[in-house]
C-alpha cells in the first residue's frame, strides 16, 4: 500500500492505495480508526483488488470539518467526490460501523459509484438518539463531548482511557491495566497505546485515537450526524447487491443482545437486523459470533463475504 493525499475542492483526503490487481474496492473505517485499521486483511485484498482505503474526515491524516459539517450526508459527499476524482469508476464499497453508514449513504445517493455494498456490523437504527445513549457504541461520542467541554490539556486518547469503561471486560485487573496505560501514554506522547500483555485486538482499537477529532463524535451524541439522512429510506433506496454482516456474540452467550442494565451489547439487535433485511432489495446476511471488528477478529469470514459479494456483482476479485 502506498499512502497518498489528494485535495478536492479544498478538502484533503488521505488514503492508502494498492496495486491495480483487480476491480476497485473502497474501504471505509469506523469512528476512531484510520485506514490502517484494515491492515490484517490488506495483504489478501491487494492481491485481487485495486484497494483504496480512505481516512474519513476527522480521522487519520484527512482534513477536519467544522462542528456543523460532520453529518453522514456531508462526509458521504466527500467520499463520493473521492471516488469521482481518484477511483474514476464504480467500486465495491465496504464500510465498517459508522463507515458503513457512510457507505450506505453513498449507495443510496450515488448509485452510479457503487457496484456492490458490504455493510460490516453497522449501527443501523441503534446510533440514533436517544436510543444511542443505551448502547456500547454511545460511549465514544459521549466522552468526546465531555472531553471538549472540559478542555483538558491531556490528549483525547488519555482522557478516554481514564474515563471510559473499556477495560471493564478484564474484571478486577481493569484498574491495574488503566494505571499501566496512563503511564505508557505519558511516556510516549503522540503514539497510539500499546499494551504488550493484552491481545493484539486491544492495541488495534487504540490505533486511530491519536489522530481522531473528538468534534466528529459530538455529531453522534447530538444526533446531528443524521441531519439530511434517513436510515430506513437509504436502505430502501439501495440498488446495488448488498451484504450485511451482523455480529451476535453477546446473544450467543447470553440469549439476549442486552446486558443487565439494558445496554445494547452489539451494533444491532435482532429486530434491527430483520428490519434492515426487509428494506434492502438484493441482499445477503452473514451472521458471525464475534466482536465488532469483524475484519480483525474474523478476517477469513470477512474476506469470504467480500469475495462472495464480488462474484454476485460480476466483479470477482479472485486472481
Amino acid at each position: 500500500m502506498a499512502e497518498r493525499r489528494v485535495e478536492i475542492d479544498g478538502f484533503v483526503t488521505n488514503y492508502g492505495e494498492g496495486p491495480d490487481n483487480g476491480p476497485p474496492l473502497v474501504l471505509v473505517h469506523g469512528q476512531g480508526s484510520q485506514w490502517e485499521d484494515h491492515a490484517k486483511v490488506l495483504p489478501e485484498l491487494v492481491q485481487r483488488y485495486h484497494v483504496y482505503a480512505v481516512d474519513v474526515a476527522g480521522h487519520g491524516q484527512s482534513g477536519r470539518l467544522g462542528a456543523q459539517d460532520y453529518t453522514n450526508a456531508n462526509v458521504g459527499a466527500l467520499i463520493a467526490a473521492f471516488l469521482d476524482a481518484v477511483v474514476g469508476e464504480p467500486a465495491i464499497v465496504s464500510g465498517h460501523s459508522s463507515g458503513a453508514l457512510l457507505a450506505l449513504w453513498l449507495a443510496a445517493n450515488r448509485p452510479d459509484l457503487v457496484r456492490g455494498l458490504l455493510l460490516e456490523d453497522p449501527p443501523l437504527f441503534s446510533s440514533i438518539p436517544p436510543r444511542a445513549e443505551r448502547t456500547t457504541g454511545g460511549t465514544l461520542p459521549r466522552l468526546a463531548v465531555e472531553y471538549l467541554r472540559a478542555e483538558p490539556a491531556e490528549s483525547f486518547q488519555r482522557y478516554y482511557v481514564e474515563h471510559s469503561e473499556y477495560f471493564a471486560f478484564f474484571g478486577p485487573l481493569a484498574r491495574g491495566i488503566v494505571r499501566y496505560s496512563l503511564r505508557w501514554i505519558d511516556n510516549n506522547p503522540g503514539r497510539p497505546l500499546r499494551i504488550f500483555f493484552l491481545p493484539w485486538l486491544v492495541n488495534v482499537y487504540f490505533e486511530g485515537f491519536v489522530n481522531y477529532d473528538p468534534v466528529f463524535g459530538t455529531a453522534f451524541d447530538s444526533g446531528r450526524w443524521y441531519d439530511g439522512f434517513d436510515t430506513a429510506a437509504a436502505l430502501a433506496a439501495v440498488e446495488a447487491p448488498t451484504t450485511l454482516i451482523h455480529t451476535n456474540w453477546w446473544f450467543k452467550r447470553k440469549g439476549t443482545y442486552y446486558d443487565e442494565r439494558g445496554v445494547l451489547m452489539a451494533a444491532m439487535d435482532g429486530e434491527d437486523k430483520d428490519r434492515a433485511m426487509e428494506l434492502l432489495r438484493d441482499r445477503e446476511l452473514v451472521e458471525i459470533a464475534c466482536g465488532h471488528l469483524v475484519h480483525v477478529e474474523r478476517a477469513k469470514e470477512y474476506l469470504g463475504a467480500l469475495d462472495a459479494l464480488s462474484v454476485r456483482v460480476g466483479a470477482s476479485g479472485r486472481s
